[in-house]
């Protein structure tokens, strides 16, 4: 039986079809995908909402092929925060999150690194993700977060706090008796002098 080219052409575009259906569905997913959400609707979502500066990046090392893994965690000192909403954003806190951009992390942010982030709390910190709103620092989000939060507050670092002043109490140990007593004796003894002179100069007389 002789195949026509045309059924043959067919047929081998099917199989291609078919593998390349395999392949893209075996391939695993090379980009994060978020669903769009506006700045409002990012804090709505969010634990807490606070800016900060990293002063410390803390990453698991990459594997055997270079590929990054795992979670990289930020130290960060908070500059400002806008909500905390069964939390507590203390002056510096640790956030973690993924450290590879195609799984939806932060990825390494280097120490200095002025931030917003959008944050899950979490026994030890926070958690956060490049589709939770979290970006780096500029005055055009800044509008965006005080329009959806307000100003916030401002954290104020331990070395600005003000200093307790403690006031001296006066202690000064009360005079006791004799010390009161010796103006009046010293003058008690001027008068008996000054009498025993008159009477000594009345005798010369």
């Amino acid at each position: 039986m002789r195949i026509r080219p045309y059924a043959a052409r067919t047929a081998a575009l099917g199989m291609l079809l078919a593998t390349a259906g395999v392949l893209v569905a075996a391939a695993p997913a090379q980009a994060c995908k978020c669903v769009i959400s506006t700045t409002t609707e990012n804090a709505a979502a969010a634990d807490a909402v606070f800016s900060g500066t990293v002063r410390e990046t803390r990453k698991p090392p990459a594997d055997d092929s270079g590929r990054l893994k795992g979670l990289v965690t930020y130290v960060v000192d908070v500059d400002r925060v806008y909500k905390e909403e069964g939390t507590v954003v203390t002056e510096s806190v640790k956030v973690s999150s993924a450290r590879a951009s195609t799984t939806c992390g932060l990825g390494d942010l280097p120490p200095g690194t002025e931030y917003y982030f959008f944050a899950q709390a979490r026994d030890t910190g926070f958690r956060a993700t490049s589709c939770g709103g979290s970006q780096p620092a500029s005055d055009a989000f800044l509008a965006e977060v005080e329009a959806a939060l307000g100003t916030g507050k401002q954290m104020v670092p331990d070395a600005e706090k003000p200093e307790l002043v403690l006031t001296e109490v006066e202690t000064a140990v009360p005079p006791t008796l004799g010390r009161v007593a010796a103006p009046g004796a010293a003058a008690v003894l001027l008068g008996l002098l000054g009498l025993v002179f008159v009477r000594l100069a009345g005798s010369r007389r």
